[in-house]
């Protein structure tokens, strides 16, 4: 199990109960306790998130548990409020490596964002880098970003339009237009947003 996490270049790295509760041998009913007794404490170094993951697939179901995610300060604080046995010394630790460690992971990829954003990277080259096996990258981000310049996607543009080719048939301005948009999408892909969290920024100004 990982230490630490973090979903893209701009979220703030953190941990979880499932963490802390594995790491230092203490009942998730134990750190629960915890967070709800020293929330406003906790709340201090930012807010404290949670998450509701959907029951895996097979399971019975049952009331969704609420996980909580810390950042690196209120994971620090929470664990001084547990017992200070070895393990739990040893777990600290890890956990303050791990967080030094991400961090840097972050930087580093933030610095490579800026280059590649300078260097004008295409949203092809950005799309065979992070999308390496998938088979419909490519022309799931190039369709979105056309309905973008459209409002329409090249299959419905070519019959309302009666055009052989969408995408020759845009004016001058629709190509600049798509071709700034793809330069959001790389940079939206190498934010670490998922195709979901890009179609919905986009087409939200729709």
């Amino acid at each position: 199990m990982e230490l630490v996490y973090y979903k893209s270049l701009k979220d703030e790295p953190y941990t979880t109960v499932d963490v802390i509760c594995e790491h230092t041998n203490t009942t998730r009913h134990a750190v629960n306790a915890l967070i709800n007794r020293y929330k406003n404490d906790l709340n201090d170094f930012g807010v404290l998130a949670f998450e509701m993951p959907k029951p895996t697939q097979g399971s019975l179901g049952g009331r969704p548990k609420k996980v909580w995610k810390l950042n690196e300060q209120q994971a620090t604080f929470l664990i001084t409020l547990l017992d200070n046995t070895p393990q739990v010394k040893e777990f600290k630790k890890l956990l303050v490596k791990s967080f030094y460690s991400v961090k840097a992971e972050l930087d580093q990829e933030r610095v490579k964002r800026q280059v590649l954003k300078l260097m004008n990277v295409s949203l092809s080259e950005v799309i065979k880098e992070f999308y390496p096996d998938s088979k419909h990258a490519y022309s799931n981000f190039h369709r979105l970003a056309f309905q973008y310049v459209t409002s329409m996607t090249p299959k419905k543009y070519k019959k309302v339009m009666q055009v052989e080719d969408p995408w020759q048939s845009l004016t001058e301005l629709q190509r600049e237009r798509l071709e700034r948009v793809k330069q959001n999408i790389a940079m939206f892909i190498q934010d670490g947003d998922d195709y979901q969290d890009i179609k919905a920024k986009l087409l939200a100004d729709i």
